[in-house]
């Protein structure tokens, strides 16, 4: 009390926060080849606390035998997507088909969890083609990806799109080809999928594609929340090396930490800091629209700078701090 002045109570520090573990609901629809990858790359995590769940036995086959004979657990549908489903940092749908094992009051939890502010990824498969399609359910809603009816069954190699190139979850992964300075593309040096859900994007961003320019992984911010959607469910032959492999774990890494809104991955960012006398300043930026900077030093005259993202999204410049 009665200070002549309270500047001098004040300092800038910088605090670096760290989730202490990370929970994830990961739910397969049915068994299938790419579910091991899926389980074995969040179950190497130490950071991850996983729960995992695969639908063996649909409510609909009904083969009369006793429930007290069944090794099979029930699937805890209302403790999990009722009582403690805003727990979950992440929910992952992995080739899951609508069985009636999950009422639409359910589905619109979800969604209620990701406008909230939740994060919501999908692997899909043929069935997301069909009847039995998660779109066809309430969460059609948030979901960024609307199915055609067609699977394509070919083989192909997945491309960055203009935006994946400048995106952090895609836009430096090994072997993702490179632009020339005449606008030639290098294929990647990735190995080839062989299915993939003919899906049309809705006002979103798509940041891989099949060479034919079919949206193959997108995603979308929802409310408070965020959504990806990979439309093949071959990702794993990457994970098993087939044609060389590709960067899955990386890719899968990146897509569910921008899920949960981890900000090295943030798509707008400005950053600066003052390094042994100079000011860094780094933009990243989908757009390659030039934009503005004002330094304003204390004491000082403010400058204006025009920044141009490269075709990686990211522009750096220093300036001598007196």
């Amino acid at each position: 009390p009665g200070e002549l002045s309270t500047v001098n109570n004040e300092t800038l520090v910088r605090i670096n926060g760290v989730r202490d573990r990370l929970r994830v609901l990961l739910v397969s629809g049915q068994p299938h080849a790419g579910e091991r990858a899926w389980r074995n790359l969040l179950k190497s995590d130490p950071s991850v606390d996983l729960v995992h769940f695969t639908i063996l036995r649909p409510p609909e086959k009904d083969d009369f035998t006793p429930l007290d004979e069944i090794a099979l657990i029930a699937f805890p549908t209302r403790e999990l997507f009722e009582q403690k489903l805003k727990e979950f940092d992440l929910l992952v749908f992995d080739r899951y088909v609508v069985r009636n094992v999950l009422p639409n009051a359910y589905f619109r939890n979800i969604d209620n969890y990701v406008r909230g502010g939740g994060a919501l990824l999908l692997a899909v498969g043929p069935e997301y083609a069909k009847q039995r399609s998660l779109f066809n359910t309430p969460l059609r809603r948030l979901l960024p990806a609307k199915p055609t009816g067609k699977v394509i069954k070919a083989g192909f190699r997945p491309m960055l799109t203009k935006i994946g190139r400048r995106h952090p979850v895609t836009g430096n992964l090994p072997g993702r080809g490179e632009v020339a300075k005449d606008g030639a593309i290098t294929l990647p040096t990735w190995g080839r999928w062989f299915r993939q859900v003919e899906a049309s994007a809705r006002a979103t961003h798509t940041l891989m594609q099949s060479p034919s320019l079919r949206p193959l992984l997108v995603l979308n911010q929802y409310g408070e929340g965020r959504v990806a959607v990979i439309l093949s469910d071959h990702i794993w032959l990457w994970a098993r090396g087939f044609e060389g492999g590709g960067p899955y774990a990386e890719l899968l890494r990146r897509s569910a930490h921008w899920l949960m809104k981890e900000p090295e991955l943030e798509a707008e960012n400005l950053w600066a800091e003052i390094k042994d006398g100079v000011l860094v300043v780094q933009r990243r930026s989908l757009s390659d629209a030039p934009r503005a900077i004002i330094v304003h030093p204390p004491g000082g005259k403010k400058t204006k700078y025009s920044l141009k993202s490269t075709r990686h999204g990211l522009t750096r410049f220093e300036v001598p701090v007196n």
